[in-house]
Parts: structure tokens; sequence; C-alpha cells
């Protein structure tokens, strides 16, 4: 098994993979940030999932629906993390248990991700970015073992504002993946234009 990991500043809109995982707080702020632009380059088709509570943000809450080309990826899988003040790495590592599973059953092992961020958390942004891939390299080393032909393509989206070091970040990751796994670790440092393939 192989990890192939990307760290981008580009929103989840500008990724081209077969799907993207969207995290989602439980609570009035659902079309905020991140999500707003998601909601609007999906021309507003995330409103009727709030409306009708089919999109809540609650913990435990797994919603798959198609992109309808309106962004790079085809798949968006919203995942709840429940209320903001329970936030922590450990929430996180049962809800990437959950996230693993699902796509894998989907048969997806390339994919992107937002780590989710607020000023009221409490966690290391760099702990939880952590947490979100030991967690995948835990649940597909069980699932696909040594296997040598089985790749995971990881587009990692970390919030500017909160994270803007992007080199300095990936050698923090390379001193924690080193005895765990066989990977590549990619920088993109711009923000993408329209039409720019990550």
């Amino acid at each position: 098994m192989r990890l192939d990991l990307r760290l981008t500043h580009r929103y989840l809109d500008q990724l081209w993979c077969p799907a993207v995982v969207v995290f989602l707080f439980e609570g009035d702020s659902l079309l905020t940030g991140y999500l707003s632009r998601l909601n609007e380059k999906l021309a507003g088709s995330l409103m009727p999932l709030i409306d009708r509570h089919f999109l809540t943000g609650k913990q435990n809450e797994l919603l798959l629906i198609a992109s309808q080309e309106r962004i790079k990826a085809d798949k968006l899988l919203f995942v709840g993390l429940g209320p903001l003040s329970s936030y922590s790495s450990e929430n996180l590592s049962y809800v990437m248990r959950r996230v693993s599973s699902t796509l894998e059953g989907l048969k997806l092992s390339e994919f992107g991700i937002m780590v989710p961020w607020g000023k009221e958390i409490k966690t290391d942004y760099l702990e939880l970015i952590k947490s979100i891939i030991g967690n995948l390299i835990d649940y597909y080393f069980m699932s696909k073992g040594y296997a040598v032909d089985f790749s995971l393509k990881v587009i990692l989206s970390i919030e500017e504002q909160y994270f803007a070091d992007l080199q300095s970040f990936e050698q923090d990751l390379r001193t924690y993946l080193n005895p765990i796994i066989d990977y590549s670790i990619l920088t993109d440092t711009s923000r993408g234009y329209v039409d720019e393939e990550v």
C-alpha cells in the first residue's frame, strides 16, 4: 500500500478527483465559509437539503450526492461532525473510520478532503490533520494490508487563513509519516484558476 498525498490551499470545488469529503458542523452556520462557496457552485442545491433536514451536520450523518458536473469532482460525501464545541482529534478519529469505510464501500481510493476549522476550536490544527491522515492509513492498511498494487490518493485542502505555510507543514508530515508507510507528498501553494487541474 502506498499513500500519495497532495497539500493545497485550493477549495473543494477546484479539486479534480472522483469525490470530495465535505465536513459539516451542526448548527445555524451550515452555509458559511467554504460551504457557502460550494452551495453557490452547486447552483443553490444544498439549500433544499438543509431546509428538509437531510443535511444537518449531526454526528454520524453521511450523505452522498452527485455534483452534476458543477464542480471538478464527481461526487460529494457530506459528513456530520456534530456541534462545534465537541470537535476534537478523538471525535474526528471515530468519524474518519466511518468515512474510510464508506469510501472503500464506494470503491474510491482517490478523494479530496478539506480539514475543518473555526476560531472556537481548541485543538491544534496540525494534530487534527495528522489525525485525519493517521486514521485513513490505519483503516486502509487493515483493509488492504501490504497490497503493493493499492495506492491511496488524498488531496488535503487546508484553509490558508489557519495554516499558510504548507512547506513547513509538509516537513512536519514527513517526520510523522516516515516510519509508517511508503508515501509521497506534493505541495501546491496557489489558490488555482477556474480550469486549472490539480
